[in-house]
């Protein structure tokens, strides 16, 4: 804002308070000639409320002529208009005064067909807590779509009787539970089911005495063991840990390795332990482990079916001792032997 300069006498007066202090007045009388100029403006002020909203035009019936305007009318009239019969015009009420427009009054129209209500459609959602009305028309059709939203909460009802899983409505019962297998969430079907355990399940164990009589050949295999291994409800993989004494006949260039294979004597192993070619004709305990396929490479991965057992069906496992190369006696002792398997789901 810019500065005002004008010619005043300016008269300063002093007087003390009831305490003794010194008050100090000033009284600036602007020049007569001065007196009439405008005052600066000052800051801009906060916005003020919103105004109410202008009527739209509403038709309030028809007079003869400008004589027989209705009297009395305010503010909150604004808008109404009626028809002058004398030259077809309008006269508008502004609020605060009349308006004519001769002439705006056309001939009447053919009277619309009488409207309907063709659908009423009524949406009932607990989340929503504020009522709604949409009306939509095609000609004189009508059509309402309503939302009706919760009601105020009701009393909590009495504790229900504790069920069953199994029986829940979001539960798939096609398979059924086994020992150790957990509840899982299906995310495609929102639906809860079984899972095969998932550490594994088991073990099954067999040792010394389960294990064949002692047995030494030149022979290209020798069968210790044959394990059976219950069905189960889901695809899994051997997972086959033990410990057997084996020989190998000294001088030949043949070893003996201790292997466990799938179903058949031919079947793909499953584990094996180091083969023994020793320096004197003797036996040694060979430990074994889970190893999966002696007929080349075969990718492995959570999802692979290689060396697994299908849902339902028993499983075979044989324990044996194999001489790689030719030409020599093979052989084992089942003292301290053993063979113990995890089904590890797949």
């Amino acid at each position: 804002m810019s500065d005002i300069v004008f010619p005043a006498r300016l008269t300063a007066t002093r007087d003390v308070d009831l305490d003794g202090l010194p008050i100090l007045m000033a009284t600036v009388t602007p020049d007569s000639e001065a007196a009439a100029l405008p005052l600066p403006p000052g800051q801009t002020g906060p916005q003020g409320p919103r105004g109410r909203p202008r009527s739209t035009f509403v038709k309030a019936g028809t007079i003869a002529n400008a004589a027989a305007r209705p009297t009395g009318l305010g503010p909150d009239d604004r808008g109404r208009w009626w028809h002058r019969l004398d030259d077809n015009g309008m006269d508008v009420w502004t609020g605060a005064a009349w308006v004519h427009s001769p002439g705006a009054v056309g001939a009447q129209g053919p009277v619309a067909p009488a409207a309907t209500i063709a659908t009423v459609t009524t949406t009932h959602d607990p989340a929503l807590t504020t009522p709604a009305l949409r009306i939509s028309a095609e000609g004189a059709a009508l059509a309402i779509a309503a939302t009706a939203p919760a009601g105020v909460a009701g009393l909590a009802g009495p504790p229900g009787a504790s069920g069953s899983i199994a029986t829940a409505e979001d539960y798939d019962n096609t398979t059924g539970p086994t020992q150790r297998s957990m509840f899982a969430l299906n995310l495609g079907g929102r639906r809860w089911s079984t899972t095969a355990p998932p550490n594994g399940f088991g073990p099954w164990s067999w040792w010394d005495a389960d294990i064949a009589a002692d047995q030494l050949a030149d022979v290209d295999q020798l069968i210790a063991l044959t394990a059976a291994v219950p069905a189960l409800p889901f695809r899994w993989r051997p997972m086959c840990f033990g410990n057997l004494y084996t020989y190998c006949e000294t001088g030949t260039g043949a070893t003996a390795e201790v292997r466990v294979r799938l179903g058949s004597a031919t079947g793909v192993m499953v584990a094996s332990g180091a083969g023994l070619r020793a320096a004197t004709s003797q036996y040694l305990m060979i430990p074994f482990n889970p190893t999966f396929g002696d007929e080349g490479t075969k990718p492995l991965s959570p999802s692979s079916t290689y060396a697994t057992v299908p849902a339902g069906v028993p499983a075979t496992l044989l324990l044996t001792v194999e001489r790689v190369g030719t030409g020599a006696d093979i052989g084992y002792d089942n003292a301290r032997g053993s063979l113990t398997v995890w089904a590890q789901p797949v």
